[in-house]
């Protein structure tokens, strides 16, 4: 446990307070309970393992390593936050949509035919902004063109109007329809899921090191460093050990930012489908 002389040096350092008043700003929550949630994670994680001779000789030195690991304990505090909130929404939504129905709808697509279930439809349609828009496209998946025509009594140029309108809401709004569709949620979904696997390697909650998620990630890091800052990035997939300590930092700090960026598009992935869920259900 982090004695009170030491807690009192670190907080006094200017990253415990500006990285205080970033999780303040992305949790809108004050100062204060900012400090308390950031005091917390640095005791019971990231300083966890260190004696309090250790932390003051790292104060002492003013050791990079621990303002680091002051900075990465604040981006602990709001990953958590929002991972949190987002499995909150995941198990309220799937309550919301307990009672629609899970039947298959065959889709031919060319000489394809494509099968989406009830749940998966719901999701798609209720992106449109109107209702006329969400029963047109819903009537043209399950039955196609004649039928709806039939059902919303179209001509055939008020159902190409119809038509067009819908596909220029769906060019304009994709990363509405993006939030509820399966392809790109789950491609989300790896990249937080993967990202989380590091950040417990890191941690040292997770057997495994570095490298050998570099080496089942190869795709995801090439990606990654095509964004950071890493100056030599071949060795951070080669020999991640042999890095320098400005690439390896780098690259961590990039894993945490895009740790972070789809936790936030997963959080609001599920609130997108969610309310697609509660419009459903009315």
């Amino acid at each position: 446990m982090i004695n009170q002389e030491n807690l009192h040096r670190i907080i006094n350092t200017r990253t415990f307070k500006t990285n205080t008043h970033n999780i303040a700003n992305q949790l809108v929550i004050s100062d204060m309970d900012a400090q308390e949630l950031l005091c917390t994670e640095l005791a019971e994680h990231r300083l966890s393992k260190y004696s309090n001779s250790e932390i003051a000789s790292l104060l002492d030195a003013r050791d990079p390593n621990l303002l680091w690991k002051v900075t990465y304990a604040a981006r602990d505090v709001v990953s958590k936050h929002f991972r949190a909130l987002g499995k909150q929404a995941e198990h309220q939504y799937h309550g919301q949509l307990a009672d629609i129905e899970t039947g298959v709808i065959s889709i031919a697509i060319g000489d394809k035919v494509e099968q989406i279930n009830e749940y998966q439809l719901a999701k798609v349609t209720q992106q449109f902004a109107t209702r006329s828009s969400r029963l047109f496209c819903d009537l043209l998946i399950r039955y196609g063109k004649n039928e709806t025509m039939a059902q919303m009594r179209l001509t055939n140029k008020q159902f190409n109007r119809k038509l067009r309108n819908c596909q220029s809401y769906i060019s304009k709004h994709r990363s509405k329809f993006d939030l509820v569709t399966d392809r790109v949620r789950d491609r989300q979904l790896y990249i937080l899921n993967s990202l989380n696997q590091l950040d417990a390697i890191i941690n040292e909650t997770r057997e495994g090191n570095i490298q050998d998620w570099i080496d089942g990630h190869v795709k995801l890091v090439n990606e990654l460093l095509a964004d950071s800052e890493v100056r030599y990035q071949g060795t951070i997939i080669r020999a991640f050990n042999q890095a320098s300590k400005s690439d390896q930092y780098a690259f961590i700090d990039q894993c945490i930012n895009a740790q972070a960026k789809a936790q936030a598009w997963i959080t609001q992935s599920n609130q997108a489908i969610k309310e697609a869920g509660e419009k459903a259900c009315d």
